[in-house]
């Protein structure tokens, strides 16, 4: 996967993450009629199996989405379900050694949503599962880098999520994604030219995610998380670090918000908490015998700055002395070499904090 150094820091984070919420663990509901389609033994299925995701038990979760796909091979519940653990597992460990399997079943869900849709137009739930999965595609594309052909997909995937919407105006689900794409969209079409120029939705987006977090049946962690980042973007730090404080309270472990909780108190300047939000995370990785150089290098570059700026100098030069063991190894520095550049203009000059640490 191409990166910035940061894993929240590239001038494209907004479509991905935008494209990421759309098609992540959150985006199932319950439109009128859909008792059919998902029983009350499914339902609990689906719950268990995205708090499996949000604990980082993707063996467990993807499990379950397996066995859905067996009870039901002709809905596209399974296969959304079973790519989107994928595509979390893959973006939290950085090991993207799944990406055939999941570009597959998001192939299958797409197929299959189509299928129900030729069966009934009105059918709330295919439209949605139909916008899922072209959110995965555009996720997908501009993780590689194609971001015309994922602005695109984007644009069909809330196009299907917004027949979803109007078809059942109480599928709050989807407001989770109309509006991640709406804030999003009106951010970057300033700052990219080849994104047409629209009025500014970001507002009425938040407002959009908001409701999703509250009143959805099954998006509200993706939903906190992603107005929380949207919350570091606007400075509103408070705001989101109540949102995700709130969250980490039933899961401590959970990756996802322990990356969003350090980002913020380091832009509080509350550098002792975002210093042991770092190290839980480089645990975490530890224990599970999973950290990446990526996670790696990222955890360590601001624990350093965190330590330089708490005065702990010994902590800090340790810190340095492990970023720059990572970045010995050759093919390291080419895939990131803003990591060496700020290993070389900082830590090897002691310098009072990383400069551009994010």
């Amino acid at each position: 996967m191409p990166h910035q150094f940061d894993k929240h820091n590239t001038k494209l984070t907004g479509l991905i993450l935008f494209c990421s919420l759309l098609a992540g663990i959150s985006s199932l509901t319950n439109p009128a009629g859909a008792a059919e389609t998902i029983s009350a033994k499914t339902d609990t299925l689906i719950k268990q199996g995205i708090i499996l995701s949000i604990e980082q038990s993707y063996a467990d979760a993807e499990a379950i989405f397996v066995a859905m796909k067996r009870h039901a091979p002709e809905s596209p519940a399974g296969y959304f379900f079973h790519a989107a653990v994928l595509q979390t597992r893959m973006m939290d460990v950085e090991r993207y050694d799944q990406e055939k399997r999941f570009l597959a079943l998001v192939d299958k869900t797409i197929r299959l949503a189509r299928k129900q849709i030729k069966k009934d137009k009105r059918d709330a739930w295919a439209h949605f599962f139909l916008g899922g999965g072209y959110g995965y595609l555009a996720f997908y594309q501009a993780k590689q880098k194609k971001y015309w052909n994922a602005f695109q997909n984007a644009q069909k995937s809330v196009g299907a999520l917004e027949k979803a919407v109007k078809i059942d105006s109480t599928l709050y689900d989807a407001y989770l994604g109309i509006g991640s794409y709406k804030y999003y969209r009106s951010k970057l079409s300033r700052h990219l030219s080849w994104l047409p120029f629209v009025k500014d939705e970001r507002a009425e987006g938040i407002a959009m995610i908001k409701l999703a977090m509250t009143k959805s049946r099954y998006s509200r962690y993706s939903a906190v998380n992603g107005v929380s980042w949207i919350f570091v973007d606007e400075a509103r730090y408070d705001e989101g670090l109540q949102l995700v404080e709130s969250v980490l309270a039933d899961f401590p472990d959970s990756r996802v918000f322990l990356w969003c909780a350090a980002k913020i108190t380091k832009k509080m300047q509350r550098w002792r908490e975002a210093a042991d939000y770092y190290e839980r995370i480089l645990q975490s990785f530890e224990q599970q015998g999973i950290l990446s150089p990526y996670n790696e290098l990222t955890c360590r570059k601001n624990l350093a700055m965190l330590y330089r700026r708490l005065e702990e100098v010994e902590k800090a030069e340790a810190e340095c002395a492990k970023v720059s063991a990572i970045l010995a190894d050759k093919e390291i520095q080419k895939k990131y070499p803003q990591a060496l550049k700020e290993i070389q203009q900082n830590c090897a000059h002691g310098s009072a904090e990383l400069a551009g640490a994010e």
